[in-house]
């Protein structure tokens, strides 16, 4: 409800903190916003990869979102999040392993991983 303004990205604030150009950064967040456009355009299956965080998972019309346990793990302060309530089964589909293969995320089997 009601009107968010969005603000632009401030590409030297990025720069400063990743310790590159600013020519660098826009050109890189650019690039990754244009790959994005086309592919989602064409209808392709994506894998944003969050560092740390998780997968962005876009397929078709679907968007869901998965969790790195250890960043859970972070977040809540807790050791092992799989005895501390993350036994409720719709929790259980938002967290994946670091490891896992990311086609094995979709229901095709494949996808456009954006690292």
């Amino acid at each position: 409800p009601g009107n968010k303004e969005v603000e632009p990205l401030k590409y030297s604030k990025v720069a400063r903190a990743a310790s590159v150009s600013r020519q660098k950064v826009e050109g890189c967040i650019q690039g990754t916003m244009s790959l994005l456009s086309y592919c989602l355009g064409k209808g392709k299956n994506i894998a944003l990869v969050l560092r740390d965080v998780g997968v962005l998972l876009i397929e078709g019309r679907r968007v869901t979102m998965k969790y790195f346990s250890i960043f859970l793990e972070k977040m809540s302060g807790k050791k092992n999040l799989e005895m501390d309530g993350l036994k409720i089964h719709q929790l259980l589909d938002m967290v994946v392993s670091q490891g896992v293969p990311l086609a094995s995320l979709t229901s095709s089997g494949r996808v456009i991983v954006f690292p």
